[in-house]
């Protein structure tokens, strides 16, 4: 008797047993599913994070280099600036009490070189000794990049004359 009553109740046992894992088994499935949503929002919160913190980062270095920016755009030389820069050059050297003569000044034309241009500019002056030294100190100091191509310094009738070829990158 107790076999002929053991079959179904093993059947039923056997029918819980397995809907028992079938539904352990999709609890795993949907619990990993989850993780997998989890672990891409944090992802995404991270990398949200992070561009915040390099926003303001950037607005940070931004602000405390706004007076290096200023700086360097005013020693950055441009088209605007040239005629004030050779009214300074020829300032400097009345103070000095030269005779100062901008000879020449032009863009020179590289077809190679996009970006900067290049401004040479030939000047002379006659004065003593020691007032053209001073005025070539001057040119060496300007807070732009001065090339000096071209230097010639010979006694003349009356004191000393400098002939001197400036090259200025010229940043538009």
């Amino acid at each position: 008797m107790i076999l002929k009553n053991s079959k179904p109740l093993l059947i039923i046992l056997s029918l819980i047993s397995i809907s028992l894992l079938a539904v352990l088994v999709l609890g795993a499935y949907r619990i990993q599913l989850k993780n997998k949503e989890a672990s891409e929002l944090l992802n995404l919160a991270d990398r949200a994070a992070e561009a915040r913190t390099l926003a303001q980062s950037i607005r940070t270095v931004q602000s405390s280099a706004a007076e290096e920016l200023a700086a360097f755009d005013s020693f950055t030389l441009s088209d605007s600036k040239l005629v004030p820069l050779i009214e300074s050059v020829e300032g400097v050297g009345k103070a000095l009490g030269l005779n100062t003569d901008i000879v020449s000044v032009g863009k020179i034309e590289d077809k190679k070189a996009v970006e900067p241009a290049m401004i040479r500019i030939v000047m002379e002056t006659q004065g003593s000794w020691a007032q053209n030294l001073s005025f070539l100190r001057a040119i060496e100091s300007l807070p732009n990049r001065v090339v000096i191509d071209e230097l010639g310094l010979s006694k003349a009738e009356v004191g000393w004359r400098l002939r001197m070829v400036l090259s200025l990158y010229s940043f538009n």
